[in-house]
């Protein structure tokens, strides 16, 4: 057996598979969960925990966001989502590329690795926005595609010029096809898309969309085929207006995000945390709805190893006292309390 750093007793656990929770031990090494077991299997371990019944489960995801709108680096914007149980987040650097490039890029690259928090970044889409746009940077297809091979780039973020993309505009689709090419996938921006419109999308390699404000919208981008991320930012407050698409049947392809959160309202309010209350608020079963913060999330943007509570998977686990609170115990270091074990 492998050796087992610490074992985790007696935790209502998530399974994200049938959307339940179940009495489990869970061993963990090295940041990597090992092996989960019903509470008669004993696991041998360096140390326990006895979570006493509390609910544990995968780190919340935040599927789609931009850090400047925190107006804070993301070092810091660390310190807060950890404490919020979130310990992944895709973030779309577009603002400061579109004041510096590459560069802006470059340091938003270097300065998440100051943080435990895991940032996928994907690669800004529409810099600039319009041609008409006067801005500080340009970044055709044949800029991004190099930064591909950069440590924590994981793709094409909101691919918003449905124009350019309808009459297959050259560059727009050289930079879907990159995306691809690299192994990776393209995000959408489709605000005000119809079902016909979003098809185009679909059609053209886009996978997901965040732009949803009512029922009929979600409903739009779920039948067309795309991952749909359901929105609770700081002005962008569309959760409570689209949480009614959501089924047991079709639940697997929502998540949530942000999108756009000042920093006081992370912290007052809480982010993807608050998107799991919301959610239940509205009627959703509770298992379901931190599914959704978490495994479907890391299923729409491909995160490996992200989102689930099972053998082979990152040690990204919130330990939650308080379901319908969504109240999340710390360790003595502000974190999570299973994070980067």
């Amino acid at each position: 057996m492998t050796k087992i750093d610490l074992c985790l007793l007696n935790a209502n656990v998530l399974n994200v598979f049938n959307r339940t929770f179940e009495k489990k031990n869970v061993g963990i090494t090295d940041g990597v969960i090992m092996v989960v077991e019903k509470p008669d299997q004993h696991i041998e371990a360096d140390q326990y925990q006895n979570l006493a019944g509390k609910y544990l489960v995968p780190g919340f995801i935040d599927a789609h966001m931009h850090v400047e709108s925190a107006m804070v680096a993301p070092s810091e914007l660390g310190k807060v989502l950890l404490k919020n149980g979130e310990t992944s987040i895709v973030a779309d650097p577009h603002e400061i590329a579109n004041v510096c490039g590459v560069s802006g890029i470059d340091y938003m690259l270097r300065d998440a690795k100051q943080t435990p928090l895991d940032i996928f970044y994907m690669l800004p889409s529409s810099v600039p926005c319009t041609p008409i746009s006067h801005n500080g940077a340009s970044l055709p297809a044949a800029t991004l595609k190099p930064l591909y091979q950069r440590e924590g780039v994981h793709g094409l973020a909101e691919v918003m010029d449905y124009p350019a993309v309808a009459s297959q505009q050259t560059d727009v689709m050289q930079k879907i096809h990159d995306a691809q090419e690299a192994g990776y996938h393209a995000d959408g921006h489709g605000a005000g898309l119809n079902y016909d419109q979003l098809q185009v999308f679909k059609r053209a390699g886009i996978s997901d969309d965040h732009e949803c404000t009512t029922l009929q919208e979600a409903e739009d981008r779920l039948n067309a085929g795309l991952n749909v991320f359901l929105r609770e930012g700081s002005v962008e407050r569309d959760l409570e207006n689209t949480i009614g698409v959501v089924t047991e049947a079709n639940a697997q392809r929502f998540a949530f995000c942000t999108d756009d959160k000042t920093i006081s309202d992370i912290i007052n309010e809480g982010g993807i945390d608050r998107c799991v209350r919301l959610a239940m608020k509205a009627g959703i079963n509770p298992a379901t709805a931190y599914t959704m913060a978490s495994y479907n999330a890391a299923q729409a943007q491909q995160l490996t190893n992200k989102g689930a509570i099972v053998a082979g998977s990152d040690a990204d686990l919130v330990v939650v006292s308080d379901m319908a609170a969504v109240t999340v115990e710390k360790n003595d270091e502000g974190g999570t309390l299973g994070h980067r074990i």
